[in-house]
């Protein structure tokens, strides 16, 4: 499957130093709170008894990126003393947590703002419906009356766990799996996707899957998950290697984009809509997590991995301007998050950003818009000098010959700040370009627009 150029360089691209640590540590820590409070009980490896055929052993996952809302106004609002309409803000707030299949496990977001899970069942195909991908979510928050989802492209499915079911609807599930068909509820709920429980002569209990098409809108209920469902068309061929099928049938939800509302007990709103991307995302495994870990990043060539589906939420992205005039080839050989020998090589740190090459002389330009608030010259950065776009958000700009700007000065995105140079520990000019939130450093590159990033270059 032909990868596009971001997806090529994101390879080359590693986290810094301990980011992992706390993203495991996060999740470690929740799904231990979950583990005693929520989710469905299991019976032992080999008992769970799927109805639908599996499309392939590991499931996709799902990881979201949760940042701020975008509020609207309620009702018509008064006018202000300039004319304008009095925006009233809502008295509460959503998310979306990520939803662990197969342990019950819930995800909040973890300590570097990103929202990711494991899972390692309920990934399943039948002729009816189509894919049912495994990617599930729950809409999370307080005081919520009802949700409404829309999907720009294919479909949307809800999951919902049963309890204290009759031995007839256990006996026909049963049957209907004997007979490799369909069993759905009397009820109408949908196709029964799972049958499990402690005992085998104990009470059971069934995961069962509704299609929803492309939107729906209904009550609330903190217990439903939401997966993304890709009808069959015939274009895909599950007969073959069902693991290539199955990422086949997933890069269908490239591009596509999810729309979430929330309306709230005082009548007030919310919406966020989540662009979704797919592609290979690492997974960490060990002894306290057999099902794996997923990490918010894509895997590299060496790396345990998922295929799934990565989800930005439009309102919260910041995407920054190109800072080099001219240049669009990062260094390959120290690329984002390497670890590097310091000065008189007794230390060792991690590479908190990306060196862009260009010529000396070159214009380095705002990545935004802001203030500067810092600069200055030390053996590793050069010349640098820092710009504060405001909430929690900078940019560092090293390795300068010089700065048309000083300290306190205010600047607009794209303006010419300083030149290219090779200052400090630089062995041939470039750019030493950071991007931190809240004072932690994070990946410069994922901070550029899909136009910017499939014109980069490793070099």
């Amino acid at each position: 499957m032909k990868k596009n150029d971001y997806q090529n360089l994101m390879e080359h691209i590693q986290p810094p130093a301990g980011l992992n640590d706390r993203v495991l540590s996060a999740a470690r820590q929740t799904a231990g709170a979950q583990k005693e409070t929520t989710g469905p009980k299991h019976l032992a490896p080999g008992k769970r008894r799927p109805v639908l055929r599996a499309a392939v052993c590991a499931a996709c996952a799902l990881a979201l990126v949760v940042g701020s809302v975008t509020l609207g106004p309620i009702g018509g609002g008064e006018p202000g003393e300039s004319g304008a309409p009095v925006t009233a803000l809502p008295s509460f707030s959503f998310g979306l947590t990520a939803y662990a299949a197969d342990t019950g496990e819930r995800y909040e977001a973890n300590a570097n703002g990103g929202l990711a899970f494991s899972t390692a069942g309920q990934v399943s195909w039948s002729a009816e419906g189509g894919h049912y991908t495994g990617c599930l979510f729950q809409v999370t928050g307080e005081n919520i009356r009802t949700i409404s989802l829309a999907i720009d492209r294919e479909a949307l499915y809800r999951s919902r766990t049963l309890t204290n079911l009759s031995r007839e609807e256990v006996q026909n599930y049963l049957d209907a799996e004997a007979n490799g068909t369909e069993y759905r509820l009397s009820s109408g709920e949908g196709v029964i996707h799972a049958v499990y429980g402690e005992e085998e002569e104990g009470p059971l209990t069934m995961e069962v899957v509704t299609d929803l098409g492309a939107a729906v809108t209904e009550g609330y209920d903190p217990e439903v998950r939401y997966g993304f469902l890709i009808p069959d068309t015939g274009d895909i061929d599950w007969d073959r290697d069902p693991r290539v099928a199955n990422q086949e049938s997933i890069d269908r939800m490239d591009g596509a984009r999810l729309t979430v509302t929330v309306t709230f007990t005082d009548g007030s709103e919310q919406t966020k809509t989540y662009t979704l991307s797919t592609g290979r995302l690492k997974v960490e495994y060990d002894a306290n997590s057999p099902g794996g870990i997923l990490l918010p990043q894509l895997a590299g060539d060496e790396d345990p991995w998922l295929y799934g589906v990565y989800a930005v939420d439009e309102t919260a992205s910041r995407f920054l301007q190109w800072p080099v005039q001219g240049a669009n080839t990062i260094s390959l050989s120290n690329p984002y998050g390497t670890p590097r020998w310091q000065p008189g090589g007794k230390t060792c740190e991690t590479h908190t950003g990306i060196d862009i090459a260009a010529p000396e002389g070159e214009a380095v330009l705002a990545a935004a818009g802001g203030t500067v608030v810092e600069s200055g010259y030390d053996v590793e950065r050069g010349n640098y000098v820092v710009i504060d776009h405001g909430d929690g958000l900078s940019t560092l700009y090293g390795q300068c010959r010089d700065f048309t700007v000083e300290e306190g000065d205010t600047v607009r995105a794209g303006e010419m700040i300083g030149a290219v140079g090779k200052t400090g520990m630089a062995t041939g000019a470039h750019l030493h370009f950071e991007v931190r939130q809240d004072g932690e450093p994070q990946n410069p590159v994922a901070y550029f627009d899909s136009d910017v990033r499939d014109t980069l270059r490793m070099g």
